[in-house]
């Protein structure tokens, strides 16, 4: 599966963007304008204290005339007069507005995410800087440290502010909990303000901090987690890491791997090959249901796999892994209207026929293409997957896009159940490694920023940390089909003139391996031997000087196409074209696409250059090697072609005995490194920081954690 999502999360800045009293509020007040977008403040993450955070207040007092608001999924509450109006807000922006009958004051509780532990006086000077940037005629009245009515510290800023002929004033409180920042502002034309000042800091001096239960979930009962969310959550369309981690938890099939990375039987009982290896029959499971209760049958997993493989569903992914049966090439073509390999025999046996005998076909179908979706669901909509009627060992319980998401365990699964009641995701809920260091989360991966740190033995963290390798490989695409890199000497060239040393080490701190080829260690056919191209600058010039293109100074304008976005680039990008402009006297530019979409467009839309990322699907070497490389494979975004290649190949696909099957891979190796049919960078390693309290949480080399094996001790 592509994991570029994963890769560019670990790499990105930590941005902390603090809720300003822009125009948002102004046309709240009258002003007229439209809302802008807050402006982002970069910070550098510092080493972050043990949890400091207030703790849960008691019951809030409700004072005569007065309504009370709770928001459980965030935990805080607030008092306001009962002819206010209240508006729970949703998606980026405000959490909630509590308005007067006339619309003036108004009340606004913001939330946002703090990247260091510094003091709320310190975060107040900084959001007081940002106020003079973006207001007209700011004028700060006071700010002073404070306490709220529950006697939780705060600060207090009082300022006034220009919009067109009318004076705006404001009161803020700001109230830190861990990670979290809120933001309480009050605000209205400057008479109306001073009217109502006993109210307005009633209101605001009675928020109070709760225990969060998103949706009613206690952190005792659920494993919190920080995500970005998934692009979606169709097995048929998914084709990369941070939707399969969602996708895997929701839906099966018919078998999957077991911590040994073997083939096992998953809703399939059993199952039987035929004598000449292209006919499997698979029994199902008589117990297997839709988390509705629906029991499901064959013809569910004929209907899923003719649905993946119908042109109109648009998957990326179907003839990757269902292409080796017979008639889904055609369905995929539009030639057929069903897939003739796949036959229901009953209810619960199913019977598929492959081109050829390929002894990893299983493996395929433990890929989420492969799984089993339920037709009256996919039925209700375009979007249905928001509403999944899955089979997996949870469901999918609440989604508050940029917000929440709640997978609950599903207890009719028809395997063991699992042990954890609750997974809580917390999406973009700020910086995971000070959510964890606050208990705000269960599990965080470790970013470069914080690798020292955790590594430390003296480190507290030290003794939390999960360290494994994974079946990756991050390495840059050469789009084989435009200049200069159709010819193998600019390759060549360019991967020779790149220190992947220095690389890993310096920039990514050691916590990858430099790859010298494609298989990553701990893949069967893995030639510890291969050496690839090396680093040599002197060689990679003369390369460069004897291709079709005679130099660099002939080379047509190079562009590198990555997943991001504001124009940022990232040091790593900046060090990889820095040793191309030092060592060839090349200039490369970087051209950005959207991170959730880049996976899927980036066939359509590369340049000359791409980042790639790679991560077993299964543990063959036809997982990396043929489905990146061979000329035909949907997933050969760069198109890269050779016709030896192509051939030797083939011939794995059929070879039946294990020695000569992995040595035909190694020989297929060997001339994609000598091609340069990729510039490989590095083989990743998982980090992971695991509270102690949570216990068979485990990340397997795919990169997936094992959520439906783990439980919680009491915490």
């Amino acid at each position: 599966m592509r994991a570029n999502r994963n890769f560019w999360q670990k790499l990105a800045p930590i941005l902390l963007t603090l809720f300003l009293l822009t125009s948002v509020f102004v046309a709240a007040c009258g002003g007229g304008k439209e809302r802008t977008t807050p402006t982002p403040v970069l910070l550098t993450p510092t080493q972050v204290s043990p949890n400091t955070s207030p703790t849960a207040t008691s019951e809030p007092t409700v004072p005569p005339g007065f309504a009370l608001y709770r928001n459980t999924d965030y935990g805080f509450s607030i008092t306001y007069p009962e002819d206010w109006l209240e508006q729970k807000l949703t998606g980026q922006g405000p959490l909630l507005r509590i308005s007067a009958p006339a619309q003036q004051p108004i009340v606004l509780v913001s939330l946002n995410y703090v990247s260091e532990d510094n003091p709320v006086d310190q975060q107040a000077a900084l959001l007081i800087e940002n106020l003079k940037q973006e207001l007209s005629k700011f004028e700060l009245s006071e700010q002073k440290q404070a306490n709220l009515s529950s006697g939780t510290p705060a600060y207090e800023i009082v300022f006034t502010w220009k919009e067109d002929d009318s004076t705006i004033k404001a009161k803020i409180l700001l109230v830190i909990r861990g990670s979290q920042i809120f933001e309480i502002d009050a605000l209205s034309p400057a008479a109306n303000f001073d009217r109502n000042k006993d109210t307005l800091d009633k209101m605001l001096y009675s928020f109070n901090l709760e225990e969060p239960q998103p949706f009613g979930i206690s952190r005792q009962e659920s494993l919190s987690l920080f995500d970005v969310g998934p692009n979606t959550l169709d097995p048929a369309i998914s084709r990369e890491a941070g939707s399969h981690l969602f996708v895997s938890q929701i839906f099966s099939g018919l078998v999957t791997l077991d911590e040994n990375m073997k083939v096992v039987s998953d809703m399939a009982q059993s199952w039987d090959n035929s004598a000449d290896g292209k006919t499997y029959t698979l029994h199902l499971r008589p117990n297997a249901k839709f988390h509705d209760g629906k029991p499901i049958t064959a013809q569910d997993f004929k209907y899923s796999w003719e649905r993946a493989a119908d042109p109109a569903t648009g998957s990326q992914t179907a003839e990757t892994y269902l292409g080796d049966i017979v008639g889904v090439k055609q369905k995929l073509a539009g030639q057929a209207s069903e897939i003739s390999g796949v036959r229901v025999v009953d209810d619960l046996t199913l019977e598929v026929t492959i081109d050829a005998p390929k002894v990893y076909f299983l493996s395929k179908l433990t890929y989420p293409t492969a799984f089993v979706v339920d037709r009256a669901n996919v039925g209700t909509g375009e979007e249905w997957w928001r509403q999944p009627n899955g089979s997996g060992p949870f469901k999918l319980k609440e989604w508050k896009t940029d917000e929440l998401l709640v997978l609950e365990a599903n207890e009719n699964y028809y395997r063991q159940p699992p042990q954890v009641k609750y997974l809580v995701f917390r999406l973009w809920g700020g910086v995971p490694m000070m959510m964890y260091e606050t208990g705000e989360i269960d599990v965080a991966d470790v970013s470069l920023n914080e690798i020292e740190r955790v590594s430390d033995p003296a480190s507290s963290l030290n003794k939390e940390l999960q360290v494994a390798p994974l079946l990756t490989l991050t390495y840059i695409s050469f789009n084989t089909t435009k200049p200069p890199f159709d010819d193998v000497l600019v390759r060549r060239a360019f991967s020779m003139a790149l220190n992947k040393e220095r690389l890993v080490s310096q920039v990514l701190k050691g916590m990858a391996l430099p790859a010298q080829a494609i298989l990553p260690p701990g893949m069967p056919g893995y030639d510890e031997g291969l050496q690839g191209l090396g680093y040599d600058t002197e060689q990679a010039s003369q390369l460069l000087a004897q291709s079709r293109y005679g130099g660099a100074a002939n080379l047509p304008p190079i562009t590198m196409t990555m997943a991001g976005r504001g124009g940022d680039v990232s040091d790593l990008i900046s060090a990889i074209i820095e040793d191309w402009k030092q060592n060839l006297g090349v200039e490369v530019s970087v051209r950005q696409l959207e991170p959730e979409t880049f996976d899927y467009s980036i066939k359509e839309e590369k340049d000359e250059l791409f980042i790639s990322g790679w991560m077993a699907d299964y543990p063959d070497p036809e997982n990396f090697l043929d489905v990146l490389f061979h000329s035909q494979s949907q997933a050969n975004d760069a198109e890269y072609a050779n016709s030896q290649v192509d051939a030797s190949l083939e011939q794995a696909r059929v070879e039946q005995d294990e020695t000569r099957r992995l040595e035909l891979y190694r020989e297929v190796e060997r001339l994609l490194v000598q091609d340069a049919a990729c510039l490989s960078l590095w083989f990743d390693r998982s980090y992971v920081l695991v509270k102690p309290y949570v216990k068979g949480l485990e990340v397997n080399p795919l990169g997936l954690p094992t959520f439906s094996g783990a439980w919680l001790e009491p915490h």
